[in-house]
């Protein structure tokens, strides 16, 4: 059965929103590619907290993922009149993140392992009842093993985890963040992901390979 007219007319206002909020971007890249300073800020609050996510995720420290948002964003601001805009500014501008992300992991000597505040605080919280207590624990505990792992594997695949499952990014847009081919980004993540199967089935702690 067809959809409703309900239904149509809902989605339609959705895409309407989505196309002005596009539009809206374009002009503010515009104008701050002309020396705008308020309309780069616009585009900076817009951003900023996708992309500390993704560092953050990349880096597990708080501190060196607000770091690194800001010099990404600075080196956004130095480079935006060099930006074609072929490309999504959201695109480009996630490309910085992955580059100084990667950047800073291959600056780490190995075996270097970080905690995230909120995991810690988020065990804390105290549940109503000792079974959701119990079930919140195991759930905390396949959480830090799947970081644990994550943190295992080179630089190059696990940017391409993050984006793929994390980010919600397809292939296309991996590819273009990176600027690899489709197949590389396909087989850095197929390899990233046999490593964390191989790690995740093991009951000892991973060790970290040699990058």
């Amino acid at each position: 059965m067809g959809d409703s007219l309900g239904s149509v007319l809902s989605r339609q206002r959705v895409e309407s929103q989505q196309d002005s909020e596009k539009g809206q971007e374009e002009l503010w890249v515009e104008a701050a590619q002309a020396g705008d300073t308020v309309a780069f800020n616009r585009l900076v609050l817009k951003w900023e907290q996708p992309i500390y996510n993704l560092i953050l995720r990349m880096l597990d420290d708080p501190e060196e993922a607000a770091e690194v948002t800001q010099e990404t964003f600075l080196s956004a601001y130095k480079s935006l009149r060099r930006f074609r805009r072929q490309a999504k500014f959201s695109t480009w501008l996630y490309r910085i993140a992955s580059n100084h992300s990667i950047s800073r992991l291959r600056k780490r000597p190995p075996g270097t392992q970080y905690s995230l505040d909120d995991s810690a605080s988020s065990i804390n919280e105290r549940p109503r009842t000792r079974e959701h207590q119990e079930t919140q624990v195991l759930e905390q505990e396949r959480q830090d093993r799947v970081r644990l792992a994550l943190d295992q594997l080179q630089p190059d695949q696990k940017i391409v985890v993050e984006l793929k499952f994390y980010q919600e990014r397809t292939f296309v847009e991996i590819s273009d963040i990176l600027g690899i081919p489709l197949s590389t980004a396909k087989s850095r993540l197929y390899a990233g992901l046999e490593s964390l199967k191989i790690w995740l089935s093991d009951s000892t702690e991973p060790e970290r390979i040699e990058q």
